[in-house]
């Protein structure tokens, strides 16, 4: 299938000023965005809790809602699962634990009535556990009746460890048997169960956050290193400022919009690095072919040649992999739903700068590295003509 007539030559080049101002634009304000609006970090990255929650027949999603406000959880999502409503539903909140600081101190100033703790550790990252411990042993039995009166319900006490100064464990009911009993007490029989339930701290959702910026960090810098070994040294440049371009812009649509950002936008980003450089290294094979064939007067007109000439290419297998994707953003849902746009933002994103930021810029490397030669033009400045009989 041909979109467009063999053997016709477009003069891309004509505009890439124009492209280059615009990309470094997109760019700049996309990460303007970033650091001033912020990324709407998902509980991947942020912290927080997200339960799949299952009933016998489907119930108002509003109802739902404001039951799952009533446990605690502060503002929280609350979506149908599936492409049918079979009365499976999603719900994410920010919330990591259901223990307030104020029953914190409460069960601190119970504590406090049988002796002054000498530890005292709150950073369970889910909320459920306090550990403590004391200048020597003290009765389980009238910590816990300390515990009881302080006002906080369902606290269990426990011993972790023996020894002359033993770790005690406050054992708070965590966000599971908080919504268990809601579900139970507001639905009744129409409640079938918690299938899932996750819950990520805040200081497991900064790991994770740099871990992931590491991730495209060592993407983009060894797909930089297989260009200059594939090529050389003026075309990596190019492939390494089509890549920055991509991920940035992609990452200042989900600022702009205030979409989700977490873990599986992060798998897009490095995806639409291998998708990327891949049309780049198709466009760069044919440049360095016409190049040595001595296709065209000089290198300008040689990369509007070779660009010409793999464009059918490039729009056959951008348009089959955004259809691909544009079905499972129209029929999935939630996190998938969020991963395909991503995927379709970055298939359009990469079209675009596989032409006007990574060809560019091999012009710019070539010309800035033929004033620095000594000899005068590089090679690849002027393409020598090949032979003719």
């Amino acid at each position: 299938m041909e979109f467009f007539k063999p053997g016709v030559r477009y003069d891309f080049m004509g505009i890439a000023r124009v492209c280059g101002i615009l990309s470094i634009a997109g760019v700049v304000l996309s990460w303007g965005l970033v650091f001033t609006k912020g990324l709407n970090f998902g509980i991947d990255f942020a912290g927080g809790t997200e339960a799949l929650i299952a009933f016998n027949e489907p119930i108002d999603v509003g109802e739902l809602r404001t039951t799952v406000e009533g446990t605690g959880l502060e503002k929280p999502e609350v979506v149908t699962y599936g492409l049918n409503n079979e009365g499976r539903y999603f719900v994410r909140s920010q919330t990591q634990t259901l223990l307030t600081e104020a029953d914190t101190a409460k069960l601190r100033q119970a504590v406090e009535k049988v002796g002054a703790p000498t530890l005292w550790d709150t950073k369970d990252e889910t909320g459920e556990e306090i550990r403590f411990q004391f200048d020597g042993a003290k009765d389980v039995a009238a910590l816990q009746a300390a515990v009881a009166e302080s006002g906080v319900p369902n606290v269990q006490v426990s011993q972790q460890s023996g020894g002359a100064n033993p770790v005690y464990v406050l054992n708070v009911p965590g966000v599971r048997s908080k919504l268990t009993e809601s579900m139970k007490a507001a639905y009744g029989d129409k409640f079938k169960s918690i299938d899932r339930l996750e819950t990520v701290g805040s200081a497991v959702g900064r790991e994770m956050r740099e871990q992931g910026a590491l991730a495209l960090l060592y993407a983009v810098i060894g797909v930089v290193l297989y260009i200059v070994f594939r090529f050389d040294a003026r075309y990596g440049p190019g492939a390494a400022a089509a890549l920055v371009h991509d991920v940035s812009v992609t990452i200042g649509i989900y600022a702009l919009l205030g979409l989700e950002f977490n873990l599986p936008i992060v798998a897009a980003l490095l995806s639409l690095v291998g998708y990327s450089i891949n049309d780049t290294v198709v466009v760069y094979d044919r440049i360095r072919e016409n190049v040595q064939g001595g296709v065209g007067k000089d290198l300008t007109e040689t990369i509007n040649i070779s660009v010409s000439e793999t464009l059918g290419r490039t729009i056959n297998t951008s348009l089959a992999s955004f259809f691909g994707v544009l079905a499972i953003y129209i029929f999935c849902g939630g996190t998938v739903q969020n991963f395909a746009f991503a995927m379709m933002v970055g298939i359009i994103i990469g079209t675009y700068s596989s032409i006007y930021v990574a060809n560019p810029l091999v012009l710019f490397t070539d010309r800035y590295l033929a004033s620095r030669s000594a000899g005068g033009p590089t090679k690849t400045s002027t393409p020598a003509r090949a032979s003719r009989p």
